[in-house]
């Protein structure tokens, strides 16, 4: 994966400095246990790394060479390399300059190096194939490019510099394939190369019928190329205090990479037998498969839902959702904990498992993922081994969360509720044997999408509320729909936010129209789960009854 850092700016807004505004002290590092000034664009060539580069290109001017005599030729496990961008023509001149070394496939990160931003791996957040911005919320959007996106994280338009922009979230960098890198260079040179901003030139790229998305996890951005921002940007590192970030070549002798740090999980025995019979990925060394055996591995696992990302491989490439379900997730993945340590997590119908493997990546202590599909147990455990992430899996169907004997602070509930031929009975169940805190839970609506807020009681003869387009309704699926027939109930939004409340969820928020976060509050005495008879049976009990009354002393 390439990076390409353009540095060929002349940092006029906060000169005179008598180096490149790139090599600008921001934050210190530790060299050998002694802190050390920290140029500000190690910040981005960190990101960079933690977000996959293996590859970083910087675009410098003819007069920047202390770039290449600081950074050298290697910067921690990143081999770097240098384009000359002859005279100042904008930054998409800039980019287009490295665009040479990029193959086609290969994936491409872009930031700029004059930022200090967090989370330090919000680069990773940002899907494979796709134009991708990592968006941050910010006071005064007007000073950047505002990025205005619908409700599934589709751009619809860059605000350059805008005035009253209509969105408080801006880009801080963003990722593509080599392949829409070069799309995005014919669109440029078809305008006669008049862009000078990303942001005009990607409106261009839209008003063709290409799609870009944007992904809201950033956290805190800072422009350093002013002195306020140089001071905004001190204070951020103050309170978010950076990890060691690798050394440049030329700062002192080079180092070895450092190796992944392994994840620690403490396993916990059950006392659930059902638990004790779990399959757990452990922690033994990671597998290391080719993507040819992976991508043979994956077609013996047949017909894949969740499209994964397995060391470069995809699993449902071609899915009718797109990258599904990574589309979903980036338009809710804010509402979730970005720390989930000391937490636990259950998913429900995890499918491939892509929220479990999100939850380890924010340090869930211990997730458990259940699904009665034995299909889909299988392609989520080799997911998990590809992850080297530990994750407990049962096959279990929702309406048996009562044998794992164990409450959970997370409980994910996606995609499995219109599937359900006893929808209410088996949020009862989750609500009263698993669920202790937050509740995620998505399902397909159709119908209207407004709500409304329900009376204590209608009159018999209160008949006109059922024609109300926005009253909770759910409507039944008596052979197939979307060519499944277990697509049973689709239920409106005012359906799902009754269904929700109604067995003890409260809506704390709604950050995607099909995505609800609730968190857990005490049930009705009415809203109890109704159990189907257990034992012997009612039919054996009335007779051993009928019996013990009638026989002879």
């Amino acid at each position: 994966m390439w990076g390409i850092i353009p540095a060929a700016g002349a940092g006029s807004r906060i000169q005179p400095l008598a180096f490149s505004k790139e090599l600008l002290p921001v934050g210190s590092r530790l060299d050998a246990g002694t802190e050390r000034p920290r140029a500000v664009s190690e910040s981005l060539v960190e990101r960079m790394t933690l977000g996959g580069a293996d590859k970083i290109c910087f675009v410098i001017s003819p007069g920047k060479s202390d770039i290449l005599e600081y950074y050298g030729g290697v910067i921690g496990s990143a081999e770097l390399s240098y384009v000359v961008q002859p005279r100042p023509a904008g930054l998409c001149d800039a980019i287009f300059r490295a665009l040479p070394l990029v193959h086609a496939e290969e994936q491409v990160l872009i930031g700029l190096p004059d930022t200090i931003w967090f989370p330090e791996d919000g680069l990773r957040q940002l899907p494979d194939g796709l134009l991708s911005f990592l968006l941050f919320p910010v006071d005064r959007p007007e000073f950047f490019d505002a990025v205005v996106t619908d409700d599934s994280g589709r751009v619809l338009e860059i605000q350059v510099k805008k005035s009253n922009a209509s969105s408080s979230w801006i880009w801080g960098a963003f990722k593509m394939p080599g392949s829409i890198l070069r799309e995005l260079f014919q669109v440029w040179s078809e305008r006669d190369r008049s862009d000078e901003y990303f942001g005009t030139l990607v409106n261009a790229y839209i008003a063709q019928g290409h799609d870009a998305w944007g992904v809201r996890v950033g956290q805190a951005y800072v422009d350093v190329g002013t002195l306020h921002g140089y001071r905004e940007a001190i204070n951020l590192l103050a309170t978010n205090p950076s990890s060691d970030s690798p050394i440049p070549e030329k700062s002192r002798a080079l180092v070895p990479p450092p190796c992944p740090a392994r994840l620690e999980v403490t396993t916990r025995q059950s006392q659930s037998a059902v638990q004790e019979k779990a399959e757990v990925n452990t922690q033994a060394p990671h597998v290391s498969l080719d993507a040819m055996a992976i991508r043979q591995k994956v077609r013996e696992l047949g017909d894949w839902f969740h499209n994964l990302n397995l060391h470069g491989v995809p699993t449902a490439p071609n899915h009718f959702l797109g990258d599904y379900p990574n589309v979903k997730w980036q338009t809710f993945a804010h509402a979730i904990p970005r720390d989930l340590r000391g937490m636990t997590v259950l998913d429900i119908g995890c499918n491939a498992g892509f929220y479990s493997i999100e939850m380890k990546k924010r340090g869930a202590d211990r997730v458990v993922a259940i699904d009665f599909d034995d299909t889909y147990l299988a392609q989520a455990r080799f997911a998990a081994e590809m992850e080297n992430t530990e994750i407990e899996f049962h096959q279990l169907s929702v309406y048996d969360v009562a044998r794992l004997e164990e409450k959970f602070d997370v409980v994910f509930f996606m995609g499995v509720f219109y599937h359900l031929r006893h929808p209410l009975l088996a949020l009862d169940l989750i609500h009263e044997h698993v669920a202790r805190d937050l509740f995620v839970f998505q399902s397909m609506q159709r119908g209207c999408s407004e709500t409304c807020q329900p009376k204590d009681d209608y009159r018999f003869w209160e008949t006109d509320i059922f024609d109300m387009a926005e009253f909770p309704r759910m409507f039944f699926m008596e052979n197939r729909y979307a060519g499944d027939p277990t697509n049973w109930w689709i239920p409106n939004r005012a359906c799902v936010e009754g269904l929700l409340r109604t067995a003890g969820f409260e809506v704390i928020e709604h950050p995607e129209t099909e995505v609800f976060v609730c968190r857990w509050k005490p049930a009705t005495e009415d809203a109890r789960p109704i159990y189907p008879a257990r034992g012997r049976g009612l039919a054996e009990t009335a007779r051993r009854s009928c019996a013990e009354t009638f026989s002879p002393p």
